[in-house]
């Protein structure tokens, strides 16, 4: 899904919302995005307070002096904002960009981590 704000026919800002999967286990959360073209040094992720940005870049070809006759194809740079609770340790978030997928694994705080209780007899 794109998002656009146009301007006499013209995306002046084009951005495409990436897919998102989420997964939970008992010690984290694991985002993973479809970022094709991307690169590691053209992403962008910050945390502030409890908002998650992701915004990557995509390099626009040039034409290289080629006489462009007619084009369709376009690319769109990506950015996802996501809203994230204060079970999540921001000391630990971990990003692995690879084939075009964006890996985010979000440690829980120790203090919501699942806890066995050890029973003792008397």
């Amino acid at each position: 899904m794109a998002t656009k704000r146009m301007k006499d026919n013209y995306c002046e800002e084009c951005m495409i919302v990436p897919v998102a999967d989420i997964y939970e286990t008992d010690d984290a959360y694991s985002l993973k995005l479809e970022m094709p073209g991307v690169k590691k040094e053209n992403l962008e992720i910050t945390m502030n307070d409890n908002e998650l940005e992701i915004s990557g870049k995509i390099q626009k070809d040039e034409t290289n002096g080629k006489n462009l006759k007619y084009s369709e194809y376009e690319l769109f740079d990506y950015y996802r904002s996501f809203r994230v609770g204060n079970d999540i340790d921001r000391n630990s978030i971990k990003a692995e960009l690879d084939n075009g997928i964006l890996t985010l694994t979000l440690h829980k705080s120790e203090e919501v981590k699942p806890r066995k209780i050890q029973i003792t007899a008397s």
